[in-house]
Parts: structure tokens; C-alpha cells; sequence
């Protein structure tokens, strides 16, 4: 209005008569670009303010759903603390740190997705045909034969890298390194553990991983683990019978000390396997392996040393075999005549 009043005000010196028809039309020229934008500007107003209030709606819209993110983190977070401290799946297998385990296992938690690690899953889906392949070189390893063992030490190994990465777990094993047998089983045994308490924890909250993808991967090694045990046992007595009866380098032990070393170790092999002091159950893995390894020779020193025990079982059953024998000529005499 105050611009409107201003031209008016200067119109005057044009020389035309106030109110007459020139001065009007000069005067409404003069009025058009302020009535103009005296017109537009209530809706431009109007539009700024609603552009400003949605604005000011997103951004409120926006940290309440981040708010509501990070509770759902916290809550999930002190889930699995509970877990942790309730369940415990972890102990006498790693040391990690639960908020380590956590982060490797919910890589995108903090994003407010609580999916598990992409790789854990992979892994978990990998692990049964890889133990698969692992157990048919396992049926082909013999507790008296080097063979196999580069390349079933690389597929255990193999296995237990991509383990310790969510787990950091120690394989080591504190056995004599003769032992390779019976040091793979060990390990064995310990991704077994591995493998289901990265089940439980992943798991702890929903279910993520499949029982019947577990079920499978526990199943596979059960099957490496009846596998390798027999040939395991038999590498045991082995190195036990060998350290004992032929001793290698200087050994401060007696003889005498030597055979209750031994005794010990094989009554307790005997007792695990369901025997006891008087009932030897494992006598038929004894002579095979005293058979397949050692000479007439050496069969002295050893027969001097192992338990009497031990060698009343050896005796009846060399005595059994021998009576057996004839019978078993006979038939097969009996077969080529008929044959004949």
C-alpha cells in the first residue's frame, strides 16, 4: 500500500489532469508489478511454511525411528549378555569376548538388522560336504601308514580356520606328535564344540540356522569320528607298546618301570572300551597291531614286558587260532576234492 501511495504521489509531473482518463491509465501501469506481487505472495507464503513444517516432520520422523533403533540394539544386546551369562556355550572352548562374539556374529546390529554373518551361514551350509570328503580319507588312513596325513591334516585345519575366525579357539592339542591319529580326533572333538555353541548363539534370539543343517553337520562327524577311532586306539597301543618294549635314545626308566607304565595304559584303553582288570576286550586289537609291526625279534622283548594279564588273553587266543587251523585245512581239502 505504501508503494501504491508512493506512485500516485509521483504521477503527478506526467501533465495530465488528476482523475482523468490518461491519468488513470498511467496510474494503473504504474500499479500493475506491485498488485502483481501483492497477489502472489500469501500462496508463496503458504507454500514455504508447509514446505518448512514437512521439513521439520522428517527430521522428527527420522530420530524417533533412529531412537527406536538403537533401544532395539540395546535390548538385543542385553538379550545376549543374559544368554551368555545364563548358558555359557562358550566355556572350555574359547576365550573370546561375548561383545567380540557379537559383533562377528551381528555384523549389522547397530543398523538395527539382527541377521546373522552372511559367512557364519555359508560356513554352516559348507561344513557337511567338506566333513564328507574328510571322513573318506580318514577311511583310507591306517594307524601304521603316513599316506594320508598331509591331506587330512590341510581339510582339518582348513576347517578349523574358518572356525576360529567367530570362535578364536585353540586346536592345539598337548598329545605326543606320534600320535597324529589321535590328535585329529581331538581336534575333531573340539569343532564338534565349536559348532554347536555358534549354533546356540546365533540362535539365541530366533531361529536362524536350521536344526536340520545342524543335525546334518553333527551327523557327518559322528561318522569321522567312528571312523577314525578304531585306527586311533591301534596308533595308541602302537607308540605305547614300541616306548615301552623299545625304548628309543636314553630312558632313565627301568624296565619294571616301563611295564607299569604300560600296564596302566592299557587297562585303562581296556576300561574305556567297556572291559576291566580281568576281562580284556580289546586283546584283538593288541595282537593285530603286535602282528602287522613287530618281528620275531623284537616279539621277545615285548612279550616280556606286556602285562601277564594281557599275555594269558594272547596265548588263549594264538592256542584258539591254532586249533582252528586244522579244521580249516580239512575243509579246504575237502572243497578241492570235491571239486576234483
Amino acid at each position: 500500500m505504501l508503494y501504491a501511495a508512493i506512485v500516485v504521489l509521483n504521477t503527478g509531473p506526467s501533465g495530465h489532469e488528476p482523475l482523468s482518463p490518461e491519468y488513470l491509465n498511467e496510474l494503473v501501469a504504474s500499479l500493475k508489478s506491485p498488485a502483481l506481487i501483492a497477489g502472489i505472495s500469501l500462496p508463496l507464503l503458504g507454500l514455504i511454511a508447509s514446505h518448512l513444517r514437512s521439513i521439520q516432520t522428517k527430521v522428527q520422523i527420522e530420530t524417533q525411528q533412529q531412537q527406536n533403533t538403537f533401544s532395539n540394539y540395546l535390548a538385543h544386546r542385553g538379550q545376549f549378555n543374559e544368554f551368555m551369562q545364563e548358558e555359557e556355550p562358550l566355556k572350555n572352548i574359547s576365550t573370546i569376548s561375548k561383545w567380540t562374539l557379537y559383533g562377528l556374529l551381528f555384523p549389522k546390529a547397530e543398523d538395527g538388522n539382527f541377521e546373522i554373518s552372511p559367512t557364519l551361514v555359508s560356513l554352516f551350509q559348507s561344513l557337511p560336504k567338506r566333513i564328507e570328503n574328510l571322513r573318506h580319507d580318514l577311511e583310507s588312513a591306517k594307524y601304521n601308514n603316513r599316506s594320508m596325513r598331509a591331506q587330512i591334516e590341510k581339510k582339518i585345519k582348513d576347517m578349523e580356520w574358518d572356525l576360529r575366525e567367530f570362535t578364536h579357539a585353540d586346536f592345539s592339542c598337548d598329545l605326543n606328535k606320534e600320535m597324529f591319529l589321535c590328535i585329529q580326533d581331538k581336534r575333531i572333538e573340539k569343532q564338534i564344540a565349536c559348532i554347536g555353541a555358534l549354533y546356540e548363539c546365533a540362535n539365541f534370539h530366533s531361529a536362524q540356522l536350521e536344526d536340520s543343517l545342524l543335525w546334518e553337520i553333527q551327523e557327518k562327524y559322528v561318522y569321522c569320528k567312528t571312523t577314525i577311532s578304531p585306527q586311533s586306539m591301534r596308533e595308541r597301543l602302537l607308540i605305547w607298546i614300541s616306548n615301552a618294549a623299545l625304548p628309543k635314545g636314553l630312558q632313565p626308566e627301568s624296565e619294571g618301570e616301563r611295564e607299569q607304565e604300560l600296564k596302566g595304559k592299557l587297562l585303562y584303553e581296556n576300561r574305556c572300551k567297556g572291559g576291566n582288570d580281568r576281562e580284556i576286550v580289546i586283546i584283538d586289537e593288541i595282537a593285530e597291531v603286535i602282528k602287522d609291526n613287530f618281528d620275531e625279534e623284537q616279539l621277545h622283548t615285548i612279550n616280556r614286558i606286556l602285562p601277564p594279564v594281557i599275555n594269558i588273553y594272547l596265548n588263549n587266543a594264538n592256542t584258539s587260532a591254532l586249533e582252528h587251523k586244522p579244521e580249516l585245512d580239512d575243509q579246504r581239502q575237502d572243497g578241492n576234492t570235491s571239486e576234483s
